[in-house]
């Protein structure tokens, strides 16, 4: 009985599993040095920014978005389209791929439109914020 007591008093918590986020954003790399990083957005709000180079925070840092936030996010993904995709050019920019529902998408950030230039935006606005506090 003292183990199975000992069990649930010390069991931690659950930490959020990269694969339980509703969608990630993972910026690649280029031959100009632009920011390379990993973000994954939870529908409880939480966010996980991994900095890889080109940042100013490397490593793993953990933050928390408005339902409002995570909604706008949802309404972008619903109304994402093929031609918001754009035309690849040249390797000077980026891959960038967000992948939610199941689904994923690839491509360069400079040449987004319409829902996926807005969410890029967003997502993008959230790394930096992360970057930027102390």
């Amino acid at each position: 009985m003292t183990l199975l007591t000992s069990y649930f008093v010390s069991k931690p918590k659950r930490l959020e599993q990269m694969d339980d986020a509703f969608l990630s954003l993972t910026k690649g790399k280029s031959i100009t040095n632009n920011p390379v990083f990993d973000l994954w957005v939870f529908e409880s709000g939480t966010v996980i920014y991994k900095g890889i180079s080109n940042v100013e925070k490397t490593g793993v840092h953990k933050t928390t978005i408005t339902l409002e936030t995570i909604n706008k996010i949802k309404s972008l993904v619903n109304h994402l389209s093929p031609d918001d995709v754009g035309d690849a050019k040249g390797r000077e920019n980026p891959l960038t791929i967000i992948k939610f529902n199941e689904r994923k998408m690839v491509y360069q950030s400079v040449r987004a439109k319409g829902s996926l230039f807005k969410l890029n935006n967003l997502l993008e606005n959230i790394a930096s914020t992360i970057n930027s506090d102390d």
